[in-house]
């Protein structure tokens, strides 16, 4: 027994000292001296051949020096430069070294089309976000169910529940797919001033459908500008001066919508004060 471990011991020492090149990728070769064709090792990731191999020695490898990588095994006489840089709404992700070039992807707020990147979409009012964007893909929008609503621009909110009015309060103002529902009382609006004011904001609103802000942005505009032929005098006021009326504007609103608007405007405004008389008997409204 010991003899044949005698035998054995040399054979494992020769296998233990064959270098770990001979498992590496090879490229053939012929020795322009010789004529030779020799198979020569290739040079791993991060560096690359500063000479070839011959009859007597092995390929010889230098690193990458800085600003330069390979990232395959090669024989390439130098390594490439790293000539990707991250610019136009780009950061870098993975950082230029010995073995890859320098990754860039779109910074927060962008994904990648073709070879930019570009703003994610803002679902606007009315709309909500259904998947958030990536750096890969862009913002997906919905449309508000009934139900919900949406009252700005934005590339990460989704659509919102409306509100339910609390015990001892009534809807003054129906939430639709662009604003939330309003919830008030009798008092709220003996107080008059931003209680009555969304009153008439939202009762407008819903008989020419357009969302509050836009319709608060028209109204600033409209009032250093000239009155449209074809709208009516009190579309015309409201949009002048709705935003900075006072409490006794508000107040003589209400006569004038029954004078000038449409009977269903009227009737909608006359329908909330009597729900809010009829739970709060003792509230007293003065207009």
């Amino acid at each position: 027994m010991h003899a044949i471990s005698m035998l054995i011991l040399p054979v494992l020492l020769l296998f233990s000292a064959v270098p770990r090149s001979v498992s590496d990728p090879t490229y053939e070769r012929v020795d322009p001296l010789t004529r030779e064709s020799l198979l020569c090792n290739m040079c791993p990731p991060g560096t690359h051949m500063s000479a070839h191999c011959n009859a007597t020695t092995q390929t010889v490898c230098k690193p990458c020096s800085n600003e330069h990588f390979t990232e395959m095994w090669n024989y390439m006489p130098k390594c490439l430069y790293c000539n990707t840089f991250c610019q136009g709404n780009m950061e870098v992700e993975k950082e230029c070294s010995a073995v890859n070039d320098r990754v860039c992807r779109c910074e927060e707020g962008y994904y990648k089309r073709y070879d930019f990147c570009v703003r994610h979409t803002e679902c606007g009012p009315g709309h909500g976000v259904h998947t958030k964007g990536t750096i890969h893909k862009n913002t997906i929008c919905e449309r508000c169910p009934e139900g919900t609503f949406s009252n700005s621009s934005s590339a990460l909110e989704p659509c919102v529940n409306h509100q339910t009015c609390a015990s001892g309060e009534i809807v003054l103002t129906s939430g639709t797919m662009h604003h939330d529902t309003v919830c008030g009382t009798c008092k709220d609006l003996e107080r008059g001033g931003e209680t009555l004011r969304t009153v008439f904001l939202g009762l407008l609103k819903d008989m020419h459908k357009m969302p509050v802000a836009k319709m608060r942005k028209r109204a600033l505009r409209s009032a250093k500008e000239r009155r449209p032929r074809n709208l009516c005098p009190l579309m015309y006021l409201m949009r002048t001066w709705l935003e900075e009326a006072t409490q006794e504007q508000l107040i003589q609103l209400r006569e004038m919508l029954k004078a000038l608007q449409p009977l269903t405007l009227s009737e909608k405004l006359e329908k909330t004060l009597n729900e809010l008389k009829q739970q709060s008997p003792n509230c007293q409204l003065t207009f």
